[in-house]
């Protein structure tokens, strides 16, 4: 029960890795604003999860692209919750984006959400963590922000935007009593992946996956990825400022 008395924000937290955050902090006394990013209904069902096992949960939706959406989602959750302790960007989009088959309209919105929509949120919640000299962000970035992969180009242009800006917040956001850190997850089973976990068209990618990964399990568990986020918010993880946390099978070390 680390996070009694906390309460924690989730962009991106009705399913997936955000999910499995949502629910693993509330099971740790968190009281946790679970965001989606248009449907209410999805948030609703983590928060009517949580609720069933004794947890404190609320849904919410925000198109995280947006600074008015933002702004307004963190006027909300204050007003619900009166503080924000800790903020969770896990929102974003993944799909290929090869050379030639990528329109500007596939590039905007995967950057819109994934690197501007990290950095709103953290913009609009950081003066808040400031002034009470106080908070913990985890970002979600990812393995293809170290590695290249050759059709998902925009994908790891934005993750390594998100963890770089991660370091460059970390010094912005240290001095005032607030931890910043990001996650680098690799291949892990969440919605956001399953045309490339079933679809015939992706066997080859599939292939290379089973020839770089260290364990037998090519998609990792999101509650594993949880167990991170909440280190990284958790006292223990006091001295951890801008640090990368990869959590990658063991794609990254090597072959």
């Amino acid at each position: 029960m680390r996070f009694v008395d906390k309460t924690v924000l989730v962009t991106g937290g009705s399913q997936g890795i955000g999910e499995a955050i949502c629910k693993r902090f509330a099971e740790e006394g968190a009281k946790v604003a679970v965001v989606a990013s248009t449907d209410r209904g999805k948030a609703q069902k983590v928060v009517d999860a949580i609720v069933a096992a004794g947890g404190s949960a609320q849904a919410f939706t925000c198109n995280v692209a947006a600074a008015t959406d933002v702004k307004a989602l963190v006027a909300e959750v204050l007003a619900s919750f009166g503080k924000i302790d800790i903020l969770v960007n896990s929102a974003g989009v993944f799909y290929p984006t090869k050379i030639g088959e990528t329109d500007e309209e596939m590039f905007d919105r995967m950057s819109d959400i994934n690197l501007k929509g990290t950095f709103l949120t953290c913009n609009e919640v950081g003066p808040h963590m400031i002034a009470r000299g106080f908070g913990k962000i985890v970002n979600l970035g990812s393995t293809s922000g170290v590695i290249g992969r050759k059709d998902f180009i925009a994908y790891c242009a934005t993750k390594a935007g998100v963890m770089h800006m991660t370091r460059a917040m970390a010094v912005a956001l240290g001095p005032h009593g607030i931890n910043v850190n990001v996650i680098a997850p690799g291949n892990t089973e969440t919605p956001m992946n399953a045309h490339v976990r079933n679809e015939p068209e992706y066997e080859a990618m599939r292939k290379v996956i089973a020839e770089r990964t260290l364990t037998e399990r090519l998609f990792a568990d999101p509650n594993g990825i949880a167990g991170a986020a909440l280190f990284l918010a958790s006292n223990d993880a006091e001295a951890m400022h801008g640090a990368v946390m990869l959590m990658d099978q063991g794609i990254t070390a090597g072959y």
